[in-house]
């Protein structure tokens, strides 16, 4: 496995145009970062205050589980606990049905999984519509960071991409962005299932929370007749405003100056024309409440500061990791079952402690790798 990440990196180091998309994109999201902690000074408070509250909660997560279970459950609603990633996509699979079409929104639960190829090794088609995990589907690759998915790509690969699919001349970003649009309306409005993930889940309001910036999160769970939702077990909150507050620190962390849609959702509506028939909410534990000493991993709220802070990750971004790349994706590797992955991966950190600084929950990243290099865990 080491000489394979070996090898992976040495070729995207003598990918020219893939460095150089990558060093600009992650100089812009990084600057985009700066402007948009600028503009939201309280976020700093509210991560700490995060950070506390995960604290708390982890120190049982299943009871968290069965507590937001009590308040979730009623007409229309389905919950399941996914003990690991085999568990879920047979969940997933047995509730959408074969021969299916599927509009999927963004989860990174869902990529750790690996639903969308199990999926479609099933005969059903899905369509990413994101418009970074459209991208990133069409080449068949994998995202190369939480947020913002093909930060990689330039805009010249991602119109050779598109235009295949398209089929219709773009000569910029904004003709690229109609074209996708256009091409994605034909399928959800035909879709039978919409699957997306959750930013946020709170115990007493039985409430899912999500955001998104393209509103396709809007289309895919409003449209087709079910909506299924994955996420996993970390993201259960004690209230709606500590949903709330955790999902904007990671926007704002993320480089957004303001996000464009906060979706909550309560339940299936009474009048099945104004949103899905069916709504179910899978929760995955995939290794989450293992006793295991990388706990402190749990902490984080996915806005990708860590991975655009690491001089590795700007030089070869995605080929440095699995399902999430960087240095906070060793722990992750780890903790999802994979931890002679995770070893091979950790003797490329730097230990230069960058994503330390930059993280919200300021979480001991280059402690935990060290814990994974020396087995102790």
């Amino acid at each position: 496995m080491f000489q394979d990440v070996h090898k992976k990196i040495i070729i995207s180091l003598e990918d020219e145009d893939l460095r150089n998309g990558s060093r600009e994109a992650t100089r812009e999201e990084m600057k985009n970062r700066l402007d948009a902690i600028k503009r939201h000074p309280y976020a700093e408070d509210w991560a700490k205050e995060i950070k506390e509250i995960k604290r708390k909660l982890l120190l049982d997560p299943i009871k968290n589980f069965e507590d937001f279970k009590k308040s979730f459950e009623g007409e229309g609603k389905y919950i399941y606990f996914a003990k690991d990633g085999e568990e879920a996509k047979k969940i997933i699979l047995k509730i959408i049905g074969k021969k299916s079409t599927v509009v999927k929104s963004k989860s990174l639960v869902g990529e750790e999984i690996e639903l969308r190829q199990f999926l479609e090794m099933n005969g059903i088609n899905v369509y990413e519509t994101d418009l970074g995990e459209f991208l990133v589907q069409l080449v068949n690759g994998k995202p190369a960071h939480m947020v913002t998915p093909a930060v990689n790509m330039t805009e010249g690969r991602a119109r050779n991409v598109l235009y295949p699919v398209i089929k219709e001349r773009m000569d910029d970003v904004v003709s690229m962005v109609l074209g996708v649009r256009g091409f994605m309306r034909e399928k959800f409005l035909s879709a039978d299932v919409g699957i997306t993930g959750a930013n946020a889940l709170s115990i007493d309001t039985g409430s899912i929370v999500f955001i998104t910036n393209e509103g396709n999160g809007a289309l895919s769970s409003t449209l087709p007749e079910k909506l299924v939702v994955i996420t996993s077990i970390e993201k259960i909150y004690p209230s709606i405003k500590d949903a709330i507050k955790a999902s904007i620190v990671q926007t704002v962390y993320a480089g957004f100056k303001n996000t464009t849609y906060i979706h909550i959702i309560n339940g299936v509506p009474k009048e099945p024309k104004n949103g899905p028939k069916e709504l179910h909410l899978i929760i995955v534990d995939n290794g989450r409440t293992g006793d295991i000493s990388l706990k402190e991993t749990l902490y984080c709220i996915k806005c990708g500061s860590c991975q655009l802070s690491c001089p590795i990750f700007r030089e070869v971004d995605g080929a440095w990791g699995e399902i999430y790349t960087a240095a906070i994706g060793i722990p992750w590797t780890a903790i999802t079952g994979k931890i002679s992955v995770a070893r091979d991966l950790s003797y490329f950190c730097l230990q230069c402690g960058r994503c330390k600084e930059v993280c919200p929950m300021k979480i001991d990243i280059p402690n935990l790798i060290l814990k994974i290099k020396r087995e102790r865990f």
